[in-house]
């Protein structure tokens, strides 16, 4: 699987899994995903929805902490963590 392919996918995981009112093509791939500074408005249930997720899918486990809100920072970010060895 590519990187783009990758980032597809992961915006609709989290359309699927937050629930939120935006169509997965309209979600930039570098925009913050949880936090004041995004317009998805998603919060640390919707950021433990996506870890679960990515975990099943991918078999990549998001660590509590640092790791978790660097990789969840957006889907550059998180596409980044699960490519990486």
């Amino acid at each position: 699987m590519n990187t783009e392919e990758l980032k597809a996918e992961l915006k609709e995981l989290i359309v699927e899994e937050c629930d939120v009112d935006v169509e997965a093509e309209d979600i930039r791939d570098d925009e913050f995903l949880i936090g004041p500074d995004s317009r998805l408005n998603l919060d640390s249930l919707d950021a433990l929805s996506i870890s679960l997720e990515v975990k099943r899918r991918y078999k990549k486990h998001i660590d509590s902490g640092n790791e978790t809100r660097m990789a969840l920072t957006s889907v550059n970010t998180l596409a980044e963590f699960i490519l990486a060895d």
